[in-house]
Parts: C-alpha cells; structure tokens; sequence
C-alpha cells in the first residue's frame, strides 16, 4: 500500500502505527485534499476552524484515510470529530479492531 508521500505502508504494520505515524499520514493525506500542508496538526486543533474543512472535505479526507489504512469509517462516526484528536482517535479505535471487510 502506499501513502500518499509516496512511501510503502506496510499493511501488516498498520495496525501497530503509533499516534505520530497517522498524524505523518493524516498531514499527507490533507495536504492531497487541500494542496496545502497545514503546520499545526495538534490534537487540540478543531477540523472546521483550524484546518478550515467543511463536511465535504472532511468526508473526501476520510474516504482517502479509509483506503490508505484499509478500515470501514461509518458516516455517524463522522458527528463525532470536532478535533484531531478526535479524528485520531477514531483511526485508531478502526486500527485495532482489524481491516474492514466488504460483504458481497
């Protein structure tokens, strides 16, 4: 699998990313969606007003965080990110319970 940097993500390492390795990934995958790279990606910063994403954004940053890391985000998981660490949070909760599976 590859970020969007560029680099390889081992898939079977994923799982095991530390907080600042999806932090490195959410930053590649904003600066994709956004063309710019932010300079605060804090935990504290808030989605709309710090990033200046709407809902829109939001969700197409999702979908792309969604298949670089191979997990299912539900859309009611989405009313709850106010912050990044919201954001992260919700990515490693998806990261630990396993890669998403599609039913047919």
């Amino acid at each position: 699998m590859l970020a969007s940097s560029g680099h390889r993500i081992d898939s079977h390492k994923v799982p095991g990313m530390d907080r600042q390795q999806l932090r490195e990934t959410l930053l590649d995958v904003l600066e994709q969606e956004t063309w710019e790279r932010p300079a605060n990606l804090e935990d504290h910063v808030k989605i709309r007003e710090g990033l200046k994403l709407d809902s829109v954004d939001l969700l197409s940053v999702m979908l792309r965080v969604e298949t670089q890391l191979g997990i299912s985000l539900d859309s009611r998981d989405f009313e709850k990110v106010v912050t990044v660490g919201n954001l992260l949070d919700m990515i490693q909760t998806k990261l630990a319970a396993g890669p998403a599976r599609k039913v047919a």
